[in-house]
């Protein structure tokens, strides 16, 4: 197998992707350049714990053939863009992190970049405009938010993501990083409320903010971090900002009466993973611990996208057209065990 010390290099990258709650379950991806025409990047629908070197995928940069026995990524387009605009890049990351990807719901790019983010990142990161994952409508507006500023190393993908990358991987990932910095510090100017630490789920068990309950056809979690506590307490419905949310939870993430009994909750969780529960917190459902995790974590930065959204008087919820494709195409590749 060619490039294995390189194949086993971005499946423990993606590994750090995941325990740094930059991506979840098997959502984002990693490449590498080859060789002038190609990379290879992580398969898709493969959780990087059961990625091999073998399921990684040669993608030709121009042609956008593939070699390999996995599908790859359906973000082969946005990478190949990558490579083809900037020839000193070797390694890109494509994130689902939380603030970054919270302000690309507003739709604005990024400017005056503080000294040392713009030494990084360049002088501004811009945003490209929305279109569906894997689609050559996302490649052509990632292209061309990477036109408008051939300095960036880093773009947002309007309430998706990020792409993040440089050359070498140390290099993607302190960019990755850098921009997160970046959107959390302009998080606290912009809203005047200091930053929400949205946990990862081993986080919030190692402080006691999550519980794991197994029930006969599957696993409950309860959940009350800082920023679900306090959309239960605002006791509506939430409404979908990212599209990751949008394949979880379709049209809408429902808060239910504080008083609401098991049946009621149970009855709610069949349809979708989470509920909120009016003043006390969230609650999740699946046969899936993986998908559990991930509705956690998806909802808690649908949550800071709302809020971030509401303050600004920018942005705007996800159309109901497309939260109902985005949850009809997940529900298709990942049917849910009622």
């Amino acid at each position: 197998m060619e490039n294995l010390e390189l194949r086993q290099t971005i499946i423990d990258a993606g590994l750090e992707l995941y325990e740094r709650g930059l991506v979840t379950r098997d959502f984002g991806c990693i490449s590498a350049r080859i060789s002038n025409d190609e990379f290879l990047i992580t398969p898709a629908q493969t959780p990087y714990a059961d990625m091999r070197p073998e399921d990684l995928v040669a993608v030709s940069i121009n042609r956008l053939s593939c070699k390999g026995d996995k599908k790859p990524s359906s973000e082969i387009g946005i990478h190949a863009a990558v490579y083809k605009l900037h020839p000193g890049v070797s390694f890109s990351v494509h994130t689902h992190q939380n603030y970054a990807t919270a302000f690309s719901v507003l739709g604005r790019d990024l400017t005056n970049l503080p000294d040392d983010k713009a030494a990084l990142l360049g002088s501004t990161v811009p945003v490209s405009a929305y279109a569906l994952s894997g689609t050559k409508s996302l490649q052509a507006n990632v292209t061309n938010a990477m036109q408008r500023f051939l300095g960036s190393h880093a773009i947002l993908m309007k309430s998706h993501g990020t792409i993040c990358f440089g050359p070498t991987l140390d290099d993607a990932f302190r960019n990755a990083f850098a921009l997160e910095k970046l959107c959390e510090d302009r998080f606290e100017e912009e809203t005047e409320h200091e930053v929400f630490h949205l946990y990862t789920p081993e986080e919030a068990e190692d402080r006691g903010l999550i519980s794991y309950h197994k029930g006969p056809n599957g696993l409950n979690i309860f959940a009350k971090t800082e920023i679900l506590k306090l959309f239960a307490e605002y006791g509506k419905d939430i409404e979908i900002f990212t599209d990751d949310a949008a394949q979880l939870f379709g049209t809408k993430i429902r808060c239910l009466p504080n008083d609401a009994d098991q049946k009621h909750i149970l009855s709610a969780l069949k349809i979708v993973p989470a509920v909120l529960i009016k003043d006390k917190g969230a609650v999740f459902y699946s046969s899936s611990r993986e998908e559990c995790e991930a509705a956690f974590m998806i909802l808690q930065k649908n949550c800071l996208s709302s809020f971030l959204s509401e303050k600004k008087k920018q942005g705007e919820p996800l159309s109901v057209l497309l939260q109902v494709y985005e949850h009809s195409k997940y529900l298709r590749s990942h049917p849910r065990q009622k």
